[in-house]
């Protein structure tokens, strides 16, 4: 078992991670062998946990991420299983894989499922205590925070993704010390989140206007990459050439010319074509596009509630919502959409969000769709917050929030269907929407409107998914 490990360990290191993946299977057919001799072992299911997690990542790395994803949610169950029995630290190792889904989830295009997944991790390990600097999992909050704000980038609020790109950053920092003293595997790991984290939040705070935080973080972020790309990687050395260029025109914007000619220069040096690459990039995000083509509204959850209450009326954006928003720059902890209210109000605030989310998708402006999908999204995470924290209101009343939420998602999924790029985020609903189907089922049996929200569910169900 542990040549096999072995073995595996070292191909993927290689980059061999096709080679990988078979060892990987053969160590997990090993393991499930080894406990079914003795179910009771806990050394033996914490070493198949081990094994899962590390197969989820040889087979994400190999391309198969569907693949990747069973293993995960397998593993999960192995640590869940083992926390139940009492074993320690499972909680711990559950976010983890929590977090790794979400990644996993993001890059099959399952945007919705990635932000919630990554929203339990970190929800989990502030639970425990993490963010406190003494906290034996500070670090591991950070590289969770570090993988939150890839997620969100991606596909969710901006605002929440620069707020945890933020966080990540000054845990790393503030822990520079420890992680430089750690042995090359560990201190690289945390390197390449540090760099991660410190590249969102100065994309975001350019694209929002805030150049001197930009400068700040993206001079972190230059020298992280800079000693990852000792690698000579062709990955790292491609994100060092951005960060420079970046980097470089910002200074230049800031009336730092020479400064950031040096570093433009540097960059284009190691390679044109990426530093060409990282300045259509730059031009996209401070709105200086070449072919004069209008900037898209700000990726934002504060974006999108100003274009409902423009669009709407200002009485239709209460101000309970508008609390909901908050500065990034600000020193804000809002790092999750979870973290927008207390557990106990959010249904009532999804409720007011997936008002908004329907009424905009009859707007005509082109992007009141792009708005309404953002507050729709964020309408689900707060409703799915609720129902994973069994918030009372939730368990009681579902015959009014949970048909509010389907009839949300009714809404919005034919909205992503049609969009572009939008038809996995639209399946991805779509399962939502089955598990909220199944909920309003006994409702419908004794309630004839519910009954019909259900036959319509029912019918997209059967329509989109296979």
């Amino acid at each position: 078992m542990g040549q096999l490990f072995s073995q595996a360990q070292a191909l993927m290191v290689d980059g061999l991670s096709a080679d990988a993946a078979p060892l990987h299977q053969e160590a997990r057919r090993l393991m499930y062998v080894l406990v079914g001799r003795d179910p009771g072992d806990r050394e033996a299911k914490r070493m198949l946990g081990s094994v899962l997690y590390g197969l989820g990542s040889t087979l994400v790395s190999a391309g198969q991420p569907d693949e990747s994803l069973e293993a995960l949610t397998e593993c999960a169950g192995v640590y869940a299983e083992l926390g139940e029995s009492g074993e320690p630290g499972m909680r711990a190792l559950v976010a983890d894989v929590h977090a790794r889904k979400a990644l996993v989830l993001a890059e099959l295009g399952r945007g919705v499922s990635a932000v919630i997944e990554a929203d339990q991790a970190v929800m989990t390990y502030m639970d425990l205590g993490a963010g406190t600097g003494d906290s034996a999992l500070f670090l591991d909050l950070a590289r969770v925070l570090s993988m939150n704000a890839s997620v969100l980038y991606d596909y969710g609020d901006h605002d929440l993704a620069v707020c945890s790109a933020n966080w990540a950053v000054r845990f790393y920092l503030s822990k520079a010390e420890a992680i430089n003293e750690a042995p090359l595997a560990e201190s690289f790991m945390h390197g390449r989140y540090l760099r991660g984290s410190a590249a969102i939040a100065a994309r975001v705070h350019t694209r929002q206007g805030r150049p001197e935080i930009a400068l700040a973080v993206e001079a972190t972020e230059v020298h992280s990459a800079r000693v990852m790309a000792q690698t000579n990687a062709p990955a790292d050395l491609r994100h060092l050439v951005t960060a420079l260029v970046h980097h470089g025109l910002n200074l230049s914007e800031a009336g730092r010319s020479d400064e950031g000619a040096e570093l433009i220069g540097e960059g284009r040096e190691l390679n044109p074509r990426t530093a060409d690459e990282a300045t259509r990039a730059w031009r996209s995000l401070t709105a200086q596009d070449t072919t004069g083509a209008a900037r898209p509204p700000s990726m934002s959850f504060a974006a999108a509630l100003a274009a409902a209450a423009r669009k709407l009326g200002d009485d239709r954006v209460p101000s309970v919502l508008r609390d909901l928003a908050f500065d990034p720059a600000d020193g804000a902890t809002t790092v999750v959409p979870s973290l927008r209210c207390e557990e106990q109000t959010a249904p009532a605030m999804a409720t007011l969000l997936a008002g908004l989310a329907v009424d905009l998708l009859d707007d005509p402006d082109p992007y009141s769709a792009r708005e309404a999908g953002l507050l729709g999204r964020e309408a689900h995470y707060l409703f799915a917050a609720a129902s994973r924290a069994q918030v009372l209101s939730m368990r009681f009343q579902f015959h009014d929030f949970g048909a509010t939420w389907a009839r949300m998602l009714l809404a919005l999924i034919p909205a992503f269907e049609t969009g572009p790029g939008g038809a996995v985020i639209a399946t991805d609903l779509t399962g939502w929407l089955a598990g909220i189907t199944l909920r309003l089922q006994p409702i419908a049996l004794v309630d004839q409107v519910t009954g019909r929200l259900v036959e319509e569910c029912n019918a997209l169900v059967e329509r989109l998914l296979p």
